[in-house]
């Protein structure tokens, strides 16, 4: 409910879906990304069956109103296997203004190296459309990547992103709360990847993290069906 709510206050739209009262003014890859992404996976939807892509978002800080997309990955997951062969990737170079020494420390991204695919952020935005399509998505506090990328389709005065989202560290809070045993920081990305004993290879880079995230799914996926008894569905998420 808070997440519509903000979507509302942020993007001004007139209903809970994600659209505009008036679609005027939208780019071309937005409109078809909103009309190839127009409807909502049923609840009873057997998990095996629904398209995953598994999302991460490099920046240049945390502030999603300021700050500035540096790379993107995506990968898909079909049942209970990561397909490397399908993969999103993207860089684009350091805006103005940000060339701050953070974002190697962190990142690894040198500012306006040679590296980048992209020119642009709505080149980028349009192809990340088309990789995620109707898929749902999945990330590790996947909320600030959504809200980056939101900004961004904002900026281009496109709508923010339709697809129904799955945060893995809220997935992992249900299987073990946070409690006087398992502290709330337990439920970062690397805490969960040594509690899981997945390797923490590329960490920090887009395509790095997302496999790790990926890995963490699964792994998170078994333990859920183990708990319900049965094969998972949507709404056991």
């Amino acid at each position: 409910m808070a997440v519509a709510e903000w979507l509302r206050r942020v993007f001004g739209l007139a209903g809970g879906d994600g659209r505009r009262s008036s679609e005027g003014g939208w780019p071309d890859y937005y409109r078809r990304y909103a009309t190839e992404v127009d409807h909502r996976i049923p609840p009873d939807t057997d998990l095996r069956e629904i398209p995953v892509v598994v999302l991460d978002a490099e920046a240049t800080g945390i502030d999603v109103r300021q700050d500035r997309i540096l790379c993107m990955g995506g990968l898909r997951v079909s049942g209970n296997s990561i397909n490397l062969g399908e993969k999103f990737e993207a860089y684009l170079p350091t805006p103005p203004g940000f060339e701050r020494s953070d974002a190697v420390v962190i990142h690894g991204i040198i500012p306006n190296s040679q590296r980048y695919a992209y020119v642009d952020e709505p080149t980028l935005l349009s192809d990340l459309l088309e990789f995620l399509d109707g898929a749902l998505i999945v990330g590790h506090h996947i909320g600030f990547d959504v809200a980056l990328i939101n900004q961004a389709l904002k900026r281009h005065g496109a709508g923010p992103l339709l697809n129904q989202v799955v945060d893995t560290a809220d997935l992992a809070k249900r299987l073990r709360p946070a409690g006087y045993w398992t502290p709330e920081h337990d439920f970062s990305l690397d805490a969960l990847a040594r509690r899981y004993r997945i390797p923490l290879s590329d960490r920090h880079t887009a395509l790095g993290d997302c496999y790790i995230t990926g890995v963490l799914w699964l792994k998170l996926l078994s333990r859920l069906a183990l708990r319900v008894g049965r094969d998972l569905q949507l709404r056991d998420l």
